[in-house]
């Protein structure tokens, strides 16, 4: 770990999201938004939510960027505009295992 510089940039994470196609999330003004990049200019980002609408923002709006693991694939939540919740990501646990 010690020896090895890597600089992770909301830029380069854009990059990646859109050339794999994966949904993301995107934190714009304290507000999640979650779809999928479809570009990514370097001045602003264009993002599909799954109910189909387009949010386009400029890059430096844009404060943090959640990417899905790999494992779990591309996933988009359904969300309700009364309720903002964190990423999901599909549990592999089985029902109820894990619940407080």
């Amino acid at each position: 770990m010690f020896g090895t510089t890597m600089l992770l940039t909301v830029g380069h994470a854009l990059d990646r999201a859109k050339e794999e196609g994966m949904v993301v999330r995107l934190n714009i003004a304290g507000d999640w938004v979650t779809g999928q990049v479809i570009n990514s200019d370097g001045h602003g980002v264009a993002v599909l939510e799954s109910n189909g609408d387009l949010c386009v923002v400029r890059q430096e709006a844009v404060t943090a960027v959640r990417m899905p693991s790999v494992e779990s694939g591309p996933h988009v939540p359904s969300q309700s505009p009364q309720q903002r919740t964190e990423f999901v990501v599909p549990s592999t646990a089985p029902a109820g295992a894990g619940a407080n």
